[in-house]
């Protein structure tokens, strides 16, 4: 009887030293790291362990390489995405979808501000009794003739026409300058500084473009964009003013005339 327990013993401690050996061992893991909005791959984002040590970093297309034991803990963190947890239990190949952080930019407060400037001065225009902006609507003619005459010639009516105009391409310019900023062109062009601004100045979208665009095809321009750009020299803004010509030195025709 004492033979078996001894056996058994034996046979656990063999089972347990085996398990450990494995757990032990240093396996790759190899895996790529994916936008949950975009489907686009996140870059420079950290992998560790549950003791906070860096082992790896994801490259530009967002691919990363690690040596792990199984049973490992690891995390995913980059800045603007929710943090990743996950246990290794194989070599299997990894693709992970990492879901942004929910924030209100700056961009959009300001362009929700200028949106509600802008309604307030339309609510201006209808109290003043331009109630079509301008643009009276076809039974306008037959129900209220005298308003849609009105409407038509009025000069109330014409200012809020011209208004009308501004105020929605303000608002297009809005919605360039919130999807088209420098955050977004940095994370796919890699572009600061000066470069980044030469950059939106000369290949800012046109409106028309934009709104065709999802962010997977918005971010396939701005790369395809900058790499032309890049080979182009980074030439400066085409926005940028030409120098004002020197002014004449009138000191010296006072000279003369003393």
């Amino acid at each position: 009887m004492l033979l078996i327990r001894f056996k058994f013993l034996l046979v656990l401690l063999l089972l347990c030293t085996a398990c450990y050996s494995l757990k032990a061992q240093q396996i790759t893991v190899i895996g790529v790291l994916s936008d949950k909005k975009t489907s686009l791959g996140i870059a420079d984002a950290g992998i560790y362990t549950k003791a906070n040590r860096l082992l790896s970093k994801s490259n530009m297309i967002g691919e990363f390489s690690l040596k792990a034991a199984l049973g490992d803990s690891i995390s995913i963190r980059k800045e603007g995405y929710t943090e990743y947890y996950l246990t290794v239990l194989s070599s299997a190949d990894l693709v992970i979808v990492l879901t942004p952080v929910i924030r209100l930019s700056e961009v959009s407060i300001t362009s929700q501000t200028k949106k509600q400037e802008l309604d307030e001065i339309k609510k201006q225009y209808r109290s003043k009794g331009s109630f079509y902006g301008g643009k009276p609507p076809l039974l306008s003619y037959i129900f209220s003739p005298l308003t849609a005459l009105y409407e038509l010639v009025g000069k109330t009516p014409g200012q809020a026409r011209r208004f009308n105009k501004f105020y929605y391409r303000e608002l297009e310019q809005e919605e360039i300058d919130r999807r088209f900023n420098s955050y977004i062109i940095k994370k796919y062009s890699g572009l600061d500084g000066r470069g980044l601004q030469n950059f939106m100045d000369n290949y800012r979208p046109e409106y028309s473009q934009l709104a065709g665009w999802d962010e997977y095809q918005l971010g396939i321009y701005i790369k395809n964009s900058a790499k032309k750009f890049i080979a182009e020299g980074k030439p400066a803004s085409k926005l940028v003013l030409p120098a004002l010509p020197k002014a004449p030195d009138l000191r010296v025709d006072i000279k003369e005339k003393n």
